[in-house]
């Protein structure tokens, strides 16, 4: 049976895969990918709010704000920023090129995470299968930036 994170693991690639079909759409239209990331932005807000309003029922917003070990704070801070700027960046490149290319390419993200985990945290947890998994994920991003432009 699958665990709680996998469940959301798939519902997250359901809804990205969706999302981003119906943003390229958009994007190629008439809507500049700055509007387009500020009403995304919006939607978060409100669905944030709902989200916690039904169902954070003992989390307390400020409590946990204030309870952030100031060593975090700035990590906390850094992670909503490039998010933010990423989520932006995605919609970009949507719009100057389409969904499909910018999503192939945007694909290799894992390699950075594991790339920024080591640096930032020294924390390296691949091994011989994920790291041949990961390099096949760069050639073929290199493949789709080299010959699909």
């Amino acid at each position: 049976m699958f665990e709680k994170w996998m469940l959301y693991a798939i519902a997250a690639v359901l809804l990205w895969g969706s999302s981003y079909a119906a943003s390229g759409f958009i994007l190629r239209s008439t809507i500049e990918p700055l509007v387009f990331y500020f009403f995304y932005s919006l939607a978060g807000i409100v669905t944030a709010t709902l989200v916690y309003f039904f169902r954070a029922k003992n989390i307390s917003l400020l409590l946990q704000i204030r309870n952030l070990e100031f060593t975090h704070a700035g990590w906390f801070l850094f992670a909503l920023v490039t998010s933010s700027l990423g989520a932006w960046m995605t919609y970009e490149a949507m719009g100057a090129k389409n969904a499909t290319l910018a999503s192939l390419v945007e694909i290799s993200y894992p390699l950075f995470v594991v790339l920024f985990t080591w640096l930032f945290f020294r924390d390296f947890q691949l091994h011989w299968m994920t790291f041949l998994g990961g390099a096949f994920v760069i050639v073929g991003a290199f493949l789709i930036i080299k010959y699909a432009s």
